[in-house]
This record gives C-alpha cells, sequence and structure tokens, in this order.
C-alpha cells in the first residue's frame, strides 16, 4: 500500500489552514450559509479521481473562484385565518350599515288622482273579459248604446246630479241610461225567503233580477203592500227597470257598495254557492239567471271601494283589521272576483285599483259613499272596460 507523502504540498496546506471564527454579531445568517456552502465546495471530492500534473508544473490544485451566494427568495403564505376574520369582518360591517340606514331615504310624493294605470302595492284584480260571441245572435244590430245600472249606495244617491257615475256615463258615451239603483237596499237578502221582517230584501240584487228575467213582480207588490206604497225614489227605480226593452239592452252594470260587509253579511259558503243571503251567493244566482235569460246582454261586475268601519265612539277604522268586524272586507273582494272568474263576465276592482285605504279620504264624503272625484273616477274605470274590446268611440 502507498503512503500518503507527509510532505506533499497539499498536506501542508491542510496542516496549515487555521479554523475560521463566525461572528454572530456582525454576519447575516446568510452569510453563514453562504460560508457553510463555500467550505463544502472548497472541499476536494474524496471519488473523483486527482489528475496528476505534468512534468514541469505545480501539482496543487487551482481553487475554484468563490461564487457569492444569491438571497433565497420568500414564498407567499398564506394565512386562511386571518381570511376568514377579515370576510367576518366586512359582513358585519355590511349589517350594522343597513341596520342603522335601511329604508331611512327621503320618499316621493305618492298623491294620486284619477290615472287609473298606476301601479299598486297589491295589482288590482281586474278582469276584463268580451262577451261570448256566440250569444249575440239574439241581439239586433244597431248604433244606439243601451246600458242598465243596478245597485244601491252611491250610484242611488242623488241620482238626478250631473256628478252621479251614471249620469256621467250618459254624457261620455252619448248611451241611453237606465240607473235603476235603490237606496238602502244589498247585494243580499237578509232572510233566504222574502218576509216582512225584513222589506227591503225585496229589493236586492237577486229579486231585482227575477222582475226582468222571469216576470216575477210578486215579491215586489208584498214590498209595496208591507211598506203602505214605495217611497218615491224606489217607485221610480222600479217603474223604470219594468220599463226596459231588455231585447234591445246591451250592457248591465252591477255596482253595490260595501254595505253588505258593514252589516256583517256573509262572504260565502262552498256549500251554498247561490245563497241569496251571501255577498257571492247573492251574485251567482243574479248572474245565473241573466246570463240564462239574457245571453246577449254584457255584464260589468264594479267591485265596492274601500270603505271605513265605524266603531260604536264613531270612529273610523281600516277594513282590513278584524277587531271591530270578524272578515276583512278584502275577503269580499277576492270572492267577488272568483265568482265573476267562474262566470266568465268582466269584474273592475274598485277596492284595490280605485279608491284604495291610502286615498280613500280623497275621494268619500263619509265612510263609504263617494264623492264628485269618486263619481269621476269610477265612471273612468267602468269606460275602460266598456271599451276594451269595441271601440265606441267615445
Amino acid at each position: 500500500m502507498t503512503n500518503t507523502n507527509r510532505n506533499s504540498p497539499e498536506h501542508k496546506k491542510r496542516r496549515s489552514r487555521e479554523p475560521e471564527w463566525i461572528d454572530l454579531e456582525e454576519q447575516s445568517l446568510d452569510d453563514i450559509v453562504a460560508f457553510g456552502q463555500d467550505d463544502i465546495s472548497d472541499a476536494p471530492s474524496e471519488t473523483a479521481p486527482q489528475k496528476r500534473s505534468a512534468p514541469g508544473k505545480s501539482s496543487s490544485p487551482k481553487k475554484p473562484a468563490r461564487k457569492k451566494a444569491s438571497p433565497k427568495k420568500k414564498k407567499m403564505k398564506i394565512n386562511f385565518h386571518v381570511v376568514l376574520l377579515s370576510l367576518m369582518a366586512i359582513v358585519f360591517v355590511i349589517i350594522a350599515f343597513k341596520l342603522l340606514f335601511w329604508d331611512k331615504r327621503e320618499r316621493q310624493n305618492t298623491e294620486r288622482e284619477n290615472d287609473t294605470t298606476l301601479s299598486f302595492d297589491t295589482e288590482p284584480l281586474d278582469s276584463i273579459v268580451p262577451l261570448d260571441s256566440s250569444d249575440t245572435s239574439q241581439k239586433e244590430k244597431d248604433d244606439d248604446l243601451r246600458i242598465l245600472f243596478l245597485g244601491n249606495g252611491s250610484l242611488a244617491d242623488d241620482k238626478n246630479a250631473d256628478t252621479n257615475l251614471a249620469n256621467i256615463v250618459q254624457a261620455k258615451t252619448g248611451a241611453t241610461v237606465y240607473n235603476c239603483a235603490i237606496p238602502g237596499s244589498y247585494m243580499t237578502m237578509k232572510n233566504d225567503t222574502y218576509k216582512d221582517t225584513f222589506i227591503y230584501d225585496a229589493f236586492s240584487f237577486y229579486n231585482l233580477c227575477t222582475i226582468f228575467t222571469i216576470d216575477n213582480t210578486k215579491t215586489i207588490s208584498w214590498a209595496e203592500r208591507d211598506l203602505g206604497g214605495f217611497p218615491e225614489d224606489v217607485k221610480e227605480s222600479l217603474d223604470l227597470l219594468q220599463s226596459i226593452d231588455y231585447n234591445e239592452l246591451d250592457v248591465l252594470c252591477i255596482y253595490y257598495d260595501g254595505a253588505d260587509y258593514l252589516d256583517e253579511r256573509g262572504s260565502y259558503n262552498i256549500d251554498k254557492e247561490s245563497d241569496p243571503t251571501l255577498f257571492c251567493g247573492a251574485l251567482s244566482a243574479g248572474l245565473d239567471l241573466i246570463q240564462q235569460f239574457l245571453p246577449h246582454v254584457r255584464i260589468i261586475v264594479m267591485s265596492p271601494t274601500y270603505a271605513y268601519v265605524v266603531d260604536k265612539d264613531g270612529n273610523y277604522t281600516s277594513s282590513f283589521m278584524t277587531d271591530i268586524l270578524d272578515e276583512p272586507m278584502s275577503n269580499y273582494i277576492g270572492l267577488q272576483s272568483q265568482t265573476c272568474m267562474d262566470h266568465h263576465v268582466t269584474f273592475v276592482d274598485n277596492f284595490y285599483g280605485s279608491v284604495y285605504e291610502e286615498i280613500a279620504d280623497d275621494y268619500l264624503k263619509d265612510n263609504i259613499l263617494l264623492n264628485e272625484k269618486g263619481h269621476a273616477l269610477l265612471a273612468d274605470r267602468f269606460l275602460y272596460a266598456l271599451n276594451r274590446f269595441k271601440d265606441y268611440d267615445f
């Protein structure tokens, strides 16, 4: 085995190398790491064979140039806890803002006049339908439009005034208008058959329909007897109703106000769909008669407008409340709309679409009767429905 030459220049160099001390206060961690790497790079490889020097040349290996260590790039680490906490903080700020400032913007003026094209919080339940064309064969063609009004309340109030709903319609259309509304009457009957305990049952909607459909005059004759003669306004309406040529009639408008609701007469019973003591039952029974005997007549039902409930102290209360009356007025309107749809007749919703709660004070002269503006508004609503499928060139 060949011994290593202890006097060789390489051996002497290794023995003479002094240990280098690292000053931790003055050198950075990167310098220390670089220092260690330099030492490693200076050390000869144990596995690599050494080249022999050519004759006449120094046998000491050439020291490679020291490379300056480049600083390491630090990778960005995402802290998911910080991100989550940031998102939670943003959500809490948004919630706090909405709680503090929600709906505190200045509201615009919502005053409504006679504009029936406006939108409402609750959409009107209008259902405007044409007369079935198959039912027009019995009607003789002519240019004279004839309209019959049946109802109570405002329609019967001050009947001869120019501001009455029926008279406004007559003035705007030039049609022949028959206003047979009877004051103090109701859509319903108090009793299911006529009794002298409530004589005005004879003038309910269904009993009036029996006069011009099946020629029933017995009921009103009993009422005349029990009343000792008709009041003048009642007699005028009944005489007019019996004088009309119904073969020439074009349109029948039915407009009863909220009197049935305020008198707590029931709205509807699914087991008694034609019960004349119920608001929708009486309407249904009358519509059946008209459609059977006068199929050529177009029927337009006008719903009641909004009406106030009056408490025992005379104060007006919302008809949506049930603290005084058990059933809200809105039930009557919804069920009346459904009854008209079942009979395929036009329904004009005045409760949500004409005189509704927010503007009722502008169109009512008391808790239920229309003032002049109210009559004008309902006349326009009626004409809108009348002219929906046939241009009468008003």
